[in-house]
């Protein structure tokens, strides 16, 4: 979720806005017609710097690739970059989605990626917790210096959490990890001064699209 090396242009086509004001893309099916669509969600880095242009640029990439957003959340994001083995920090967003199946997700995701020239962005698509494999676990007052000290001093954290976010608005923690990655997840939570009692943890699969 590296920050991009090339910045788009603020200048949104006429047609690409009436794309977002037309709400082309795959609504949730209504009294059975149409495609069943499910909940996922997104993080992207912000690599523009204007927060609500980023928002509405990214909203049309997803619309072009039949996906749903929901609604959005500003987020503070500590990654460990592969390319620069380093932690990265990063202005970002939790995009929350409605989509028709897992490809769909990937092609928006990748559709994000490339716009935006990112090194990867990271997907979690809900599921039963009979068929997932990942989880997101939220805990709520953490404070982003104290998280970013914890991740940077664990080194099992870099390469299996990849990274964390911590919401701008109400301060809560998000992490996504593997099923088999929730004593490195605990731990993290300690370190950064968060209950673990406090958690609240989903279900699916998560996929970093690079």
């Amino acid at each position: 979720m590296r920050r991009c090396l090339v910045r788009p242009c603020r200048i949104v086509p006429i047609l690409v806005w009436l794309v977002v004001i037309c709400g082309v893309g795959v609504a949730p099916s209504a009294g059975g017609e149409g495609p069943a669509c499910r909940a996922a969600e997104l993080f992207a880095s912000n690599p523009i710097g204007d927060s609500q242009l980023f928002e509405l640029q990214a909203d049309v990439t997803f619309a072009l690739n039949g996906t749903v957003v929901t609604g959005s959340t500003p987020v503070d994001g500590v990654f460990w970059s592969e390319q620069l083995q380093q932690t990265t920090d990063e202005r970002s967003r939790e995009f929350h989605l409605c989509v028709v199946d897992e490809p769909t997700l990937h092609t928006a995701a990748e559709a994000l990626r490339t716009q935006f020239n990112q090194e990867a962005v990271l997907t979690f698509d809900y599921l039963p917790r009979n068929e997932a494999n990942a989880v997101t676990i939220t805990v709520p007052d953490i404070d982003i210096a104290r998280f970013r000290e914890a991740f940077v001093a664990d080194a099992a954290a870099h390469r299996r959490l990849l990274g964390g976010s911590v919401t701008t608005t109400d301060h809560a923690l998000i992490l996504v990890a593997g099923s088999d990655d929730l004593d490195i997840a605990r731990r993290l939570v300690g370190a950064a001064g968060g209950r673990w009692s406090a958690a609240t943890i989903a279900y699916g699969k998560r996929e970093l699209v690079t």
